[in-house]
């Protein structure tokens, strides 16, 4: 590739010019900037409606099961793809790379380093590095909840058959959020090394008391994980001020990144207590077969390995620049607005039931509810009849919906599935 070609495309990137795709025109991030000050909330949110391909026949309430890439997000990939595939390399530009590790840090709290981020395929990844890579043992303890997301039950499943580790579950409190602190008290004992949990639920949207549970973990010297899928842009929060040891997270729902990206961070000092459990090229300063040495990188970069597609990450930075143009306050605060009219418009339609938390401040952008007379798979199949795409939960033999709430929704959504709901209770 020219170097002339390059400098233009790296220009066009970094200020935020997207190519239309057919059918449909993209907002450049300085426009999508200019909209989100300008003052006019209406106008702001129609043109951020009209950044996703998503069916427009479709009433899409599943950002928590899937997100969709905005138009700069998919041209960004697309453009980035053709770099790639101009000049193919083995190796990736280390500076922007590490421009796409600021971003994330900084979206992820003020105090959050680059240096204790590793860009990853996704929160399924950073589980399992997370759970091979401790120092686990023949009757170590592991307390995780029956709430979990299938990647962390599996892996801890895995672990157990494979090492003997054993597993502590406790069913989340929805009606107090210190009850779940609590609840995970109850089961520490001397063999507790782990406590793996969401950071908000795959299965009702609950957010645990993150900084309550560090406290608790390191107060006795127990390692705190958090499998974070569904909590970055969904909810509020630093993920230093939150005391946790390691936190994964894929990238693809609430922060509108490609499939496959995600990131794992290792709090500072922790790098020792976590063992890469698959390395490649990019993991070592140095290594020597002949003399058996090998020198891992001295931040979170020793647990990236191989080769990567570069542009999904690259593309991710625009993610990160797409939802810091509108801003992560502004999206939660809409997205919260909506999801609590459905919490309350829940209340008034017979023989249903929420399963989200009791307390606001331990509710998200996503709610669970399930129906006394009707299973959940006949809630699902009736909601799609009427052409609104939710999320059945199994898990936790719940068998409820879950309900997400993003900046592709409007008001409008919530008032239909509400009266589907109604026209379903009869």
């Amino acid at each position: 590739m020219r170097r002339k070609d390059f400098l233009a495309m790296n220009a066009a990137l970094l200020g935020g010019l997207a190519l239309p795709l057919k059918g449909r025109p993209a907002a450049s991030l300085r426009e999508i900037e200019a909209a989100a000050g300008s003052g006019d909330e209406d106008a702001l949110w129609a043109v951020l409606r009209g950044q996703f391909l998503l069916d427009p026949d479709w009433t899409y309430l599943n950002f928590g099961g899937l997100g969709a890439c905005p138009l700069p997000v998919l041209n960004s990939l697309a453009e980035w793809s053709r770099v790639e595939e101009r000049a193919p390399s083995a190796g990736h530009d280390a500076k922007r790379w590490n421009e796409v590790k600021a971003k994330l840090a900084t979206l992820l709290g003020r105090s959050c380093r680059m240096e204790d981020l590793a860009l990853i395929g996704g929160a399924t990844e950073g589980v399992n590095m997370i759970l091979n890579g401790l120092p686990l043992k023949k009757g170590d303890e592991v307390i995780t909840s029956t709430h979990e997301h299938v990647a962390v039950h599996t892996a801890l499943l895995n672990r157990m058959h494979k090492d003997g580790i054993v597993i502590r579950l406790f069913e989340p409190d929805i009606f107090s959020g210190r009850g779940n602190v609590d609840r995970i008290a109850r089961l520490v004992n001397g063999r507790t090394r782990l406590i793996f949990i969401s950071h908000v639920t795959c299965t009702t949207g609950q957010r645990f008391p993150e900084r309550e549970i560090s406290e608790l973990a390191r107060s006795r010297g127990i390692w705190f994980a958090l499998d974070g899928a569904q909590a970055p842009v969904n909810v509020l929060f630093d993920i230093v001020d939150c005391g946790v040891d390691f936190y994964t997270c894929s990238a693809h729902k609430w922060m509108m990144g490609p499939k496959r990206t995600g990131f794992l961070y290792v709090r500072q000092g922790m790098l020792e207590a976590l063992r890469p459990h698959a390395t490649g090229g990019g993991s070592a300063e140095r290594y020597d077969i002949e003399t058996n040495e090998i020198v891992f990188y001295p931040t979170a970069q020793r647990y990236e390995y191989g080769t990567q597609n570069d542009a999904l990450f690259y593309a991710l930075g625009t993610a990160v620049d797409f939802v810091n143009a509108v801003g992560v306050e502004r999206i939660w605060n809409r997205g919260r607005a909506m999801a609590e009219r459905f919490y309350r418009g829940l209340r008034q339609i017979p023989d249903v039931d929420s399963v989200s938390p009791r307390e606001e401040a331990w509710r998200s952008c996503m709610i669970g509810f399930r129906m006394k007379t009707h299973d959940f798979g006949a809630v699902n199949a009736h909601l799609a009849k009427d052409k609104i795409r939710v999320r059945p939960v199994s898990e936790g033999k719940l068998n409820a919906i879950r309900v997400s709430f993003f900046l592709n929704n409007r008001m409008e959504d919530v008032d239909k599935i509400l009266d589907s709901l109604k026209k379903l209770a009869g």
